[in-house]
């Protein structure tokens, strides 16, 4: 039975998976066996599989490669002991029955705690995992211990090696920090700032502290960044003395020392009282002074400033105002009367004070009523209410720029009711004349000759008829 375990570049554990024997393929693809989500993994990167008991890895021409304990590998190779395979952001660690070692019901070696703790650890498998993760094999509930801080091994010919897994505060050994190491019996193991002895059972503790290069070095970083040499406490009393710090001196007499503090403490009063003084008496004023000057310059530096940026805003309305204006005029001048309107409009909002805008507003708004008069007429002459034109035409004041149209206008309408009396006047039908001719001398530019037909119709008009010849008349011109 083959485990393995996959962790990623934080040290926290992915995945597990568990084979006897069989293939698998390793890669980013979601159709793979192991999937490995991550850029820097191929969607095929390697195939993991197993042979007469023992595991073998191939790297399938991934672009990162598979690298086996630091070193890439490019054929199939069979996995050792403790390795330790880089996929990607990816470790993998397998272990397996061709690693493991038949243990007895005995235990071949324990970690013991030396901070005074009875609890000890038995080292009963082939691989212990130790950290601060709830999958470990051991757990320490630490804050310098990583999630997944160390492994520990041990083979068949009773060599245990510890290697740390790249973690935080590291792990240390006789007080030197290893990354693999063999342990012997006796020998001092720390996890961060956690401390253990390793035992070998059936041999017995040394009782003499390790000197030279076992002399201890300093304590990783621990929570907040601080740094310490290891405390006593975490090494019990069994442990080597040269822990133990220096022996206090003798107490001294504390009297000159309190007469210095003292003396100190009268000469700061002192001092403080003295600046105190000159701080009121000549600092403070010329202070004063100094920021009244200052915030005087800052204000006529201000006021300038807003001075010459009102101006050129004024400046800036003033030319926007005129260029409204002319274009204003020009839109009159083409009977715009929509657009004319909006440019004075807005003319009239840059400056509220002038009137010119308000007069030429005024003006647009008859001059448009004006216009909607000229078209009711052409559209009722259109339809021969001659009537209804010359009204509307008459409507419209002697002011307007429609006016000089409307005349003309009303000029043609004299002329064509003056054909259509003449036409009705032939055929003897001197109501309809009659009403033409009254209507072209309405406009007022009917001409003479038009006046002197009315007054000649009516004239006839008003005569009385001839009578009709006598009886005896008839009666003679029969004869």
């Amino acid at each position: 039975m083959f485990t393995l375990i996959i962790e990623d570049k934080y040290g926290a554990i992915v995945d597990e998976y568990s084979f006897e024997d069989g293939e698998f393929v390793i890669g980013r693809s979601q159709s793979g066996d192991i999937v490995l989500a991550a850029d820097n993994v191929s969607r095929r990167h390697a195939r993991l599989f197993t042979l007469d008991g023992r595991c073998y890895i191939e790297d399938l021409k991934a672009a990162n490669g598979v690298w086996l304990n630091g070193k890439r590998i490019y054929n199939v190779t069979e996995l050792p002991r403790s390795a330790q395979v880089r996929i990607g952001d990816f470790y993998l660690h397998i272990e397996g029955a061709a690693f493991a070692r038949p243990m007895g019901p005995s235990t071949y070696a324990r970690l013991v705690p030396v901070h005074g703790g009875n609890e000890s650890f038995e080292l009963n498998r082939a691989t212990t995992l130790i950290g601060r993760g709830k999958d470990c094999t051991l757990v320490i509930n630490d804050p310098s211990v990583s999630r997944i801080h160390t492994k520990i091994t041990q083979d068949d010919d009773g060599r245990v090696v510890v290697e740390d897994l790249r973690s935080s505060n590291g792990t240390y050994v006789n007080e030197r920090r290893v990354d693999v190491q063999d342990l012997r019996h006796g020998d001092r193991v720390r996890f961060g700032t956690v401390g253990f002895g390793f035992q070998v059972e059936g041999e017995e503790m040394p009782v003499e502290a390790p000197q030279g290069d076992w002399a201890p070095e300093e304590a990783p970083a621990g929570p907040g960044g601080f740094r310490a040499a290891a405390p006593i406490s975490s090494y019990g009393e069994d442990y080597p003395s040269y822990y133990d710090g220096p022996k206090p001196a003798a107490r001294a007499s504390v009297l000159p020392q309190m007469a210095a503090v003292a003396v100190i403490v009268l000469a700061i009063t002192g001092l403080v009282v003295i600046v105190g003084f000159a701080y009121d008496r000549w600092i403070s004023p010329a202070i004063s002074a100094r920021r009244v000057a200052q915030q005087e310059s800052v204000r006529k530096v201000t006021e300038a400033r807003d001075a010459e940026v009102l101006q050129r805003q004024r400046d800036k309305r003033m030319k926007r105002y005129e260029q409204l204006l002319e274009r204003g005029r020009e839109a009159m001048n083409g009977r715009q009367w929509d657009k004319a309107e909006q440019a004075y409009k807005e003319a009239r909002r840059l400056d509220p004070t002038e009137s010119t805008p308000t007069q030429a507003l005024n003006r647009i708004s008859g001059e448009k009523k004006a216009g909607a008069r000229f078209v009711k007429a052409e559209a009722a002459f259109a339809k021969k209410s001659y009537g209804e034109a010359i009204r509307q035409h008459q409507l419209i004041p002697k002011s307007s720029v429609y006016r000089a149209d409307a005349d003309a206008a009303l000029k043609a309408i004299a002329g064509v009711l003056e054909l259509d009396g003449d036409a009705a006047c032939r055929v003897d039908d001197s109501v309809t004349c009659k009403a033409r001719y009254s209507l072209a001398l309405s406009t007022k530019f009917a001409s003479q000759e038009l006046e002197d037909k009315y007054a000649a119709l009516l004239k006839s008009a008003a005569a009385p008829p001839p009578k009709p010849p006598s009886k005896r008349r008839r009666r003679r011109r029969s004869r």
